[in-house]
């Protein structure tokens, strides 16, 4: 999992600040790696291609603050240039042409409220974080095979957060 965003514009933090909710959530669960991060990196290449499934996690603009989306991803090169603005599509693209592998991806997003200077996530995003979160746990489980009553189930036994 790999939650990203610039944790200074508000909003965009939001992929961030789910990443550590989920790497306590998981910190004894050697299937999952949770990586947090201001943006995607070209170094990420490699964990990339040594994973399974990714899950990104990140905030968007839109007409609907608080809205979460899912999409699949694909490796798609995109024709930027690594070193200013790298897309999932693209990390995966890096991935499977650096190190012939690219795991299955999807994007989870949440369309922000606010992209202002300063940390805080606005109202309506933080109260949508439980839903992110529990989302973002469904996606990583079922990503393992797991059902959705085995994920209840270790959603009950986890500390809370």
């Amino acid at each position: 999992m790999i939650g990203y965003g610039n944790p200074m514009r508000g909003d965009d933090g939001v992929g961030g600040h789910v990443a550590q909710t989920l790497d306590r959530h998981f910190h004894d669960d050697p299937g999952v790696r949770v990586i947090g991060s201001h943006q995607l990196t070209p170094e990420m290449a490699e964990d990339v291609a040594a994973s399974e499934f990714v899950l990104f996690l990140d905030a968007a603009a839109g007409p609907a603050p608080g809205t979460i989306e899912i999409a699949n991803l694909e490796p798609q090169p995109e024709g930027a240039s690594f070193s200013h603005h790298l897309s999932p599509a693209m990390l995966l693209s890096a991935a499977l042409e650096l190190y012939g592998s690219a795991p299955r991806a999807q994007l989870l997003t949440i369309i922000g409220a606010s992209f202002e200077l300063g940390e805080a996530l606005s109202p309506g995003i933080a109260q949508q974080m439980p839903a992110l979160f529990n989302q973002a746990v469904a996606i990583i489980e079922s990503s393992r095979g797991l059902t959705v009553r085995d994920t209840v189930s270790r959603a009950a036994q986890a500390p809370r957060t």
